[in-house]
């Protein structure tokens, strides 16, 4: 399997949009972008191709503080050290996405805008509702667009958030799964863990994603597991209705399946779809967890969190301060320490429990041109899993 599936290009264009690193960042009358009715086609990043770092940096030196949104804790760090680098105050604030799109639009709407720099994990969401609105704005530091994934600027994906299938490794030597087509087997019943679809956005695009990416190799894994030939009408549906009919263990954390398939001293443990970020429970808690090295077709998923600017900010060249040292090694820092990828090219991905740097080339990455499919399909895959569940 080669890694050229899992990074489909995205054909959208980069228009280069003329502007000076002191620019304002947007108004309230075009957020930066053209609301043209929203969608993937709709998102067009401003491209500062006059980049000055000097020049901005005494810009937002001049402007207040900035708040930033993330659904990661890690964004208290990053505002710290953003502060201590530039002597401009920053503050990070922990806000799950469901929470940052209701906020987002509220401030919006009220003129009170509070959260300067949006990181969202809804790419979804904010290509049909928060940027088409004219609520945020997607800009790309001139001096770094080069180095980020061309995939990866409409909007700028700031760190792709992988999950990795695990299994406990106190009770197996080695993965006892090499496909992803066991899951919906009889020996697997009721032991495999996910988050619920019914609460993760997440989980529902991923399943749009591969219905819409993934179906040559999901049929191709399902030959190499079964010994025949894929004779149905879509393997991807095929494999959610297995899956979702073979009993899984349903929850709402992350945490919930590092505990289910790493505690130690079982016998019979279920495997899961992991973050990253909960391998260092092998170190923190004695958990045992290895990731399932070469199932096929793909050892993970790794869904995209944007980064955008509020349009109406009342310090948007702090704010772009921020965006440009997000996407920097020294900024993203707090964020890919724990197996997240950063979408620029040039920074080295640092070890990690999950050993992420070492997986990447068999990840599903999600493609941004799925998105308004995406978007328009949740309802529909969280009642077919629904339905598929005994």
């Amino acid at each position: 399997m080669t890694s050229s599936i899992f990074k489909r290009a995205i054909a959208l264009v980069v228009p280069l949009a003329m502007l000076t690193a002191c620019a304002g960042g947007g108004g309230s009358e075009d957020g930066g972008n053209t609301a043209d009715g929203g969608g993937v086609d709709s998102v067009k990043s401003q491209v500062d191709e006059d980049f000055d770092l000097d020049a901005l940096v005494e810009a937002a030196k001049a402007e207040g503080p900035i708040t930033i949104y993330d659904n990661s804790s890690a964004v208290e760090d990053m505002a710290a050290a953003f502060t201590e680098k530039y002597g401009i105050q920053a503050t990070g604030v922990k806000v799950d996405s469901a929470e940052v799109l209701e906020m987002v639009t509220r401030e919006a709407e009220s003129g009170n805008v509070q959260g300067d720099v949006i990181a969202i994990q809804d790419l979804p969401a904010l290509a049909n509702n928060l940027i088409p609105a004219g609520h945020v704005y997607s800009w790309i530091p001139g001096d770094l667009v080069d180095d980020i994934e061309s995939t990866q600027r409409d909007p700028l994906i700031m760190i792709n958030d992988p999950n990795f299938w695990s299994y406990n490794t106190e009770v197996y030597d080695t993965c006892p799964v090499d496909n992803v087509w066991a899951f919906t087997d009889e020996e697997w019943n009721g032991k495999i863990s996910i988050e619920d679809p019914a609460g993760a956005n997440k989980i529902l695009d991923w399943f749009s994603e591969m219905d819409q990416f993934l179906q040559d190799d999901m049929k191709a894994a399902y030959k190499d597991h079964y010994g025949k030939d894929y004779e149905g009408e879509n393997a991807v549906r095929d494999w959610v209705e297995g899956l979702a009919g073979n009993n899984p263990i349903l929850t709402d954390s992350n945490e919930d399946i590092s505990a289910a398939v790493g505690s130690p001293g079982q016998t019979e443990p279920p495997m899961g779809l992991m973050a990253s970020s909960k391998f260092r429970n092998v170190e923190e808690k004695g958990y045992h967890q290895g990731v399932c090295e070469g199932i096929e077709p793909f050892v993970g998923i790794a869904a995209p969190k944007p980064i955008v600017i509020a349009s109406n900010t009342k310090n948007p060249n702090a704010a772009k301060l921020f965006v440009h040292f997000a996407m920097t090694e020294e900024g993203i820092a707090p964020q890919i320490g724990d197996g997240k990828y950063s979408s620029n090219t040039a920074i080295t991905q640092p070890e990690d429990p999950s050993n992420a740097a070492k997986h990447r080339e068999n990840v599903f990455f999600f493609d941004n041109a799925g998105a308004d499919t995406d978007w328009k399909t949740r309802q529909d895959w969280q009642d077919f899993w629904r339905l598929s569940a005994k």
